[in-house]
């Protein structure tokens, strides 16, 4: 099979979902069953192949085989979340026809094609927005803000072949450098673009923003870093600097804003932001190892997230039993509520979980910059935690919301398989076979200019 039946099978099978969400017990499953066998296809094939489609190259090599296998599983667990709720409906042909789009721009050799179909990837998800206010204006927003970067792409485009014709006309190559920075912002929604996926969380569960953040930044991140690679006059001092300021300032009032939520959602966004500030500045560091503890970041954010998403989902029926105001006393909604605490505290970098080892190696990057850098996640970690407080203490008193039974079974499957996962892997961040490694050697920048 070759590479580009990775995108052509999803978007095929979303036409497909689309036409039979109204019966949603078989839009489901087909969703669930052809995201897993996605990520069994990828691993099934060679760790190097190419093929030409379309008049493109499409490649796989072992860092693309990495995420394209995340990024089908990822989207295998928010669908099985999905499950159990009441967007189910809304959220799977987007989601399939997303991560078709996703895949193709990882497996495109023209980094150009690439960039030009991730507007497309990230405005087919509007479509799951739900009829609420908050859902509605979130997603709006986002359709305006992901469409942006096209004059910058343009631009830098150009730029870089004019340089082809005058390699000695450095201040192009500053120019274009910096042209890359708000194409990554925007994309990333970093400050001060990220109260728009926040105000997009502050409804229900959070599904697809979650795949936003779990999906859709590491396909960022992933073409980030190969520009960086397959242009290194891009990647100067100047870019990484104010990549690096934006991240700090995401990390900082993202965490910060943690403290004002009352809606679980919404305190999953501004720690899940204020994790990537983080992630962030690893990338911007200019230094191999903080680019590696970066991915690992990422790593561990996407599965504290996909924990608190699934943890969401079942929540919706276990806590508030009985009376309104009263607690609940049911295993079922002290183990859900348990998973969902773990996973925003993990987002804050809170030992001994996943999160703090590699903050630790992150900062260790940035340690140069001096100790703001410390105390500025400290005090982001510090409101995530106090909005953690907040927010636990209404969802143990929250009344019930009717959740079909068997159902909810299957979601409390779920979070406990994906809690003990991230327990296993917070206790292993760094294990012998890491396939994050061979991620990280297949797109490492080079040294800032």
């Amino acid at each position: 099979m070759k590479p580009y039946w990775l995108s052509l099978v999803p978007l095929v099978v979303a036409a497909v979902v689309y036409m039979l969400h109204k019966q949603r017990a078989l839009a489901v499953s087909l969703s669930l069953a052809t995201a897993l066998a996605c990520a069994g296809i990828t691993l099934a094939l060679p760790r190097e192949q190419t093929a030409l489609f379309l008049g493109q190259t499409w490649a796989l090599d072992s860092s693309t085989r990495t995420l394209l296998t995340g990024l089908f599983l990822a989207t295998a667990l928010l669908l099985a979340s999905a499950a159990t709720t009441e967007q189910a409906d809304t959220f799977c042909a987007p989601a399939l026809t997303s991560a078709g789009l996703l895949s193709v721009t990882l497996l495109l050799r023209s980094l150009w094609l690439a960039c030009l179909l991730m507007p497309a990837a990230l405005v087919v998800l509007v479509l799951t927005a739900r009829p609420s206010s908050s859902a509605v204006q979130g997603a709006a927003r986002f359709l305006a803000l992901v469409t942006l970067p096209m004059p910058f792409m343009l631009a830098a485009f150009g730029l870089l072949q004019r340089l082809v014709l005058f390699p000695d006309e450095t201040a192009l190559a500053e120019l274009a450098a910096l042209l890359v920075v708000p194409i990554t912002a925007l994309w990333l929604t970093l400050f001060p673009f990220q109260g728009i996926t926040i105000r997009w969380a502050d409804d229900s569960v959070p599904l697809t923003p979650a795949f936003l953040w779990v999906a859709k930044d590491w396909a960022v991140v992933y073409l980030l870093l190969t520009v960086w690679r397959q242009n290194p006059m891009l990647h100067t001092d100047t870019a990484v600097l104010v990549l690096g300021v934006l991240g700090l300032a995401t990390a900082a009032v993202s965490g910060v804003w943690a403290y004002l939520q009352t809606n679980p959602g919404a305190l999953l966004a501004c720690a899940a932001m204020s994790e990537l500030g983080i992630v962030v500045q690893g990338v911007a560091s200019s230094s191999p190892d903080g680019v590696r503890a970066a991915v690992w970041l990422l790593a561990n954010r996407s599965l504290a997230i996909l924990l608190a998403t699934s943890a969401l989902a079942a929540l919706g029926g276990t806590l508030g039993a009985g009376q309104p105001g009263r607690p609940a006393t049911r295993w079922k909604g002290w183990l859900a509520l348990l998973a969902f605490v773990v996973s925003i505290l993990a987002l804050a970098g809170v030992a001994p979980l996943g999160g703090f080892a590699t903050r630790k190696q992150v900062y260790a990057a940035l340690q140069p910059q001096g100790s703001y850098v410390l105390i500025t996640w400290l005090v982001a970690a510090l409101g995530i935690v106090l909005g953690l407080v907040r927010v636990s203490w209404s969802l143990w008193h929250a009344p019930p919301h009717p959740t079909e039974s068997r159902l909810r079974y299957v979601g409390l499957l779920l979070v406990v398989c994906l809690l003990l996962l991230y327990l296993w892997a917070g206790l292993h961040p760094q294990p012998p076979w890491n396939p994050l490694a061979d991620l990280v050697r297949g797109i490492q920048p080079p040294a800032a200019l």
